[in-house]
């Protein structure tokens, strides 16, 4: 008797395809969120934000984040995509070595 159940391994095939597609839109919104955080960092490492800060300029902001002007919120995004992005590395390095 076979250790495969055919009717399990399409049930896994289609639930991997399903998860597919779900990585290769997180691989779209990976660029997309790149290019915003480039120019984030663009503006937070140039003089005009330092000055808008001391400015007190007001924004208005959802409040599900800190605003630009708080003291470690840009500074943490760019970290925190650094930790996310050295994960992407190694799980495809992962996926990869063990072919």
């Amino acid at each position: 008797m076979s250790q495969y159940n055919p009717q399990e391994m399409q049930r896994k095939y289609e639930e991997w395809c399903q998860l597919y597609r779900q990585q290769l839109e997180a691989q779209e919104q990976f660029v997309q969120a790149e290019k915003l955080l480039r120019e984030l960092k663009d503006y937070y490492f140039s003089p005009v934000w330092m000055a808008d800060r001391e400015a007190d300029l007001p924004i208005e902001h959802s409040g599900e984040t800190y605003s630009i002007f708080s003291e470690d919120g840009l500074w943490n995004s760019l970290t925190d995509r650094n930790e996310l992005a050295r994960k992407w590395i190694r799980l495809g390095l992962d996926a990869i070595d063990e072919e």
